[in-house]
């Protein structure tokens, strides 16, 4: 079955909803204060355009485009209503946000609606799982979903996410990683150039060598073997690098030795950043043993902490060298 914009018979009951609710716009209210006794229900509606907003959190970047989509709306209808949640004095787009913009680019007056009863939080889950679903949303988009529900929002840890979405933690996690990346590298990805797998290895690397490799993947098209091989090598000099220490003389130009401890602190928290992806991995293969799952994670935690603490001292020195190198002395 399929809708147009002037469809006006789609003033449905929920299942079980009470006859009295009504069918009319004067009804609305009755159907509300049921919808919010019985959170799982909800109702089909044909709403007004002017009465829906796009969601507050946007999971896409871009919705790309929809004269495709509006070019099938028009031949067939609306296939499949939008999701949407009362909030205030009108609705929120909770699903289908590139439907409700063909529709509206098409002059509709009013759409089909799925009015649901959902909190922040409920709202961005069905948002998220069904973008997953669809597999609309890139590998960054993914992740800065997955970092907001969990830290930004603290909606729950990545064990729960993970089952809220049907992925595996090791999946949620390695996703959050990719944020580690320099935004270069970051838009590539994001274009499709270079793949999540091959892009997780990436994460191990400093943000020039990271930035280097990457443009060497899209150019030359390597392989996540041949990536994983340069990588090693590239590990093992950062290594013989540290053997050195991170400070020179005094008498070593101030910007030189500013760049030679930010290239080795990014080495550092690189180097970091893998463990992390690892201790994940390793947790993910001990999936019933939860009490050595759960101190992996705080191990992996901590790692986190020290990077984030390793990542101050970078900016710290970089901003001492901007406004007072003489506190450059200090550091040692």
């Amino acid at each position: 079955m399929s809708f147009d914009g002037d469809d006006l018979r789609l003033h449905r009951h929920p299942a079980g909803a009470p006859k009295w609710l009504g069918t009319g716009d004067k009804a609305r209210v009755n159907r509300l204060r049921f919808m919010k006794a019985n959170p799982l229900a909800g109702f089909l509606e044909s709403v007004e355009v002017r009465m829906i907003r796009p969601p507050r959190v946007v999971l896409r970047t871009g919705s790309g485009p929809v004269n495709g989509l509006m070019q099938s709306i028009q031949d067939k209808g609306l296939l499949e209503p939008i999701i949407i949640r009362p909030v205030e004095d009108e609705f929120e787009v909770v699903a289908g946000m590139r439907r409700f913009e063909a529709c509206k680019r098409l002059g509709w007056r009013r759409l089909p609606a799925h009015v649901v009863e959902l909190s922040d939080r409920e709202a961005f889950e069905v948002s998220l799982l069904e973008n997953i679903q669809r597999e609309t949303l890139n590998p960054i988009e993914e992740a800065r979903a997955f970092r907001n529900y969990v830290e930004e929002f603290g909606y729950g840890g990545e064990t729960e996410l993970s089952r809220k979405i049907g992925k595996s933690q090791e999946y949620v996690s390695k996703r959050i990683g990719l944020l580690s990346l320099p935004q270069r590298v970051q838009d590539q990805i994001m274009r499709r150039r270079i793949g999540p797998s091959v892009a997780q290895e990436l994460t191990m690397l400093n943000d020039d060598d990271a930035e280097e490799m990457a443009e060497e993947i899209g150019t030359e098209g390597l392989s996540l073997r041949e990536v994983r091989r340069i990588i090693r090598r590239k590990q093992a000099k950062g290594a013989a690098a540290l053997d050195q220490g991170f400070l020179a003389s005094d008498s070593e130009p101030v910007d030189r030795r500013v760049r030679r401890i930010s290239r080795e602190l990014n080495i550092a928290v690189a180097s970091l950043g893998g463990a992390v992806v690892r201790l994940g991995e390793v947790a993910e293969g001990l999936e019933d043993e939860w009490l050595v799952r759960d101190s992996i994670f705080v191990c992996r935690d901590n790692i986190r902490n020290q990077i984030d603490s390793l990542t101050k001292l970078k900016r710290k020195i970089e901003r001492a060298q901007e406004t007072n190198p003489s506190k450059l002395a200090l550091i040692h």
